[in-house]
Formats: structure tokens, sequence, C-alpha cells
């Protein structure tokens, strides 16, 4: 875990009652990063088939690019449970966290679980690649991405290639997240969207609480500024 900096806020609002504690877990900004990539990944889908709008595809495309590149920078300077030194794992702590889904009093992780740090690491690389591969690719007709002339028409073609196929293999990784969501749900008893539409999780009287830390949200305005005006520095002068 990371250690507390000078520019943090230590979390304050933590509730008990006789069964559970309510936890503050996922700041702000995450959340609002979580819940509008999932906007925008649907809106590129949207537009490429059955609108078949490319001009507002690629904006949709250079604002996925644009949280992405947030969520990198937040995942080294935010709040503690979104920071990737906290939930990326050893292969060996994911293989002992797959081991102890059978115990049904396994001790709750207050982030990201090993194996779900993993997927979510997946989940920013693919979406790094789509996207990349997007500001290669061309439609064979009236629209192509912001570097196309870079390349040549052959690696423009196998990019297109790259970022349609992509797409397809992101669905079956959200499948996969989905039905871990689930799992969780239906034989854990664990609510795990919950704390991601509110922020708090709820853990039992014993569970061990960590010395989490929540970011200003200041720092994320600015970040996230950054990152769009590179992006559309990118889309307009590249």
């Amino acid at each position: 875990m990371c250690k507390p900096e000078s520019t943090l806020v230590q979390t304050s609002d933590m509730t008990t009652n006789a069964d559970t504690r309510s936890l503050k877990v996922w700041d702000l900004p995450t959340r609002l990063f979580h819940w509008s990539l999932l906007t925008m990944i649907v809106a590129c889908w949207w537009t490429s088939t059955a609108n078949s709008d490319m001009d507002t595809h690629m904006r949709c495309g250079y604002a996925v690019l644009a949280l992405l590149l947030f969520r990198l920078v937040w995942g080294v300077l935010g709040s503690t449970t979104a920071r990737f030194s906290s939930f990326v794992t050893t292969p060996r702590a994911v293989l002992h966290y797959f081991a102890s889904l059978r115990n049904k009093e396994d001790t709750p992780h207050i982030g990201h679980n090993p194996a779900g740090g993993w997927m979510v690491l997946a989940l920013l690389l693919m979406l790094l690649l789509i996207t990349g591969s997007g500001l290669f690719a061309n439609d064979d007709m009236m629209t192509e991405g912001p570097l196309v002339h870079y390349i040549g028409k052959h690696a423009s073609d196998a990019a297109t290639s790259l970022h349609v196929q992509g797409f397809y293999l992101l669905l079956a990784m959200v499948a996969l997240h989905v039905g871990a969501i689930l799992f969780y749900l239906v034989l854990k008893k664990e609510n795990l969207i919950r704390p991601m539409l509110t922020g708090n999780r709820h853990l039992p009287p014993a569970a061990e609480i960590p010395a989490l830390k929540i970011q200003n949200g200041w720092l994320a305005l600015l970040i996230l500024g950054m990152t769009s005006g590179a992006v559309c520095l990118l889309a307009l002068f590249a």
C-alpha cells in the first residue's frame, strides 16, 4: 500500500452499527471516471454501428482516450484505492485469492481484490490498444484517424482490423467482469456495484480497516484538464 502523502486528506466518514461498518473506499473522480468511460464506450459502439456517425464516433473516441490518460495518471497520484500500487498484486496473490473463494468467511478486500485488480489493468490496456489503433484507422471511404498520414495504407488497414477485433475482445472481457460482479452478488452476497455508485463499502465489524487516503478533487480536475487538452491538440494538429 502506498505511503500517505502530505497532499492527501484522510478519510473520516466511517459509520458503525451492530452488523457492519460503512467506509469511504472510492473517491468521486474514480467513480465518475468509471461511469463516464462506460457511457463513452457505449456511445462509440452506437455511433459506429446503428447510427454510423463516424464524426461523432471519433469525438467519443477522443473522450475515451482523455479518460484513459487521466486514469493512468490518477493511478499514480490519486487516492489509495485508485492507485495501481494498491491493487496490482503478484500472480501468487491472485492464485491465493482464487483458492480462498471457497471460504465464505474470507477476508474482504477494501478496494479491488487481486483478480479484479488485474482485470482493471487488462481492461485499461485493451482500451488503450483500441483507441490507439483508432488513431491510425480508416474506413476506406471518408473517415481517417488523425495519424493515418504517418503510416502507409497497408499499416492503416492493419490498425483498422486491430481496432475492430479489439472491440470484440473487449466485449468478452467486459462479460467476464460482469460475471465476476454477479458471482459476488449471488454467491458471496456482496454488492460491488453500490460502492462504485456511493463510494462507501459496508464491512464486517471485525474487518481490519487500513489507513485510506482520499485525494483532493481539484487535482483530479487539473489532471483531466491536461489530458483533455493533450487529446484536443492531437485531434487538431496531428
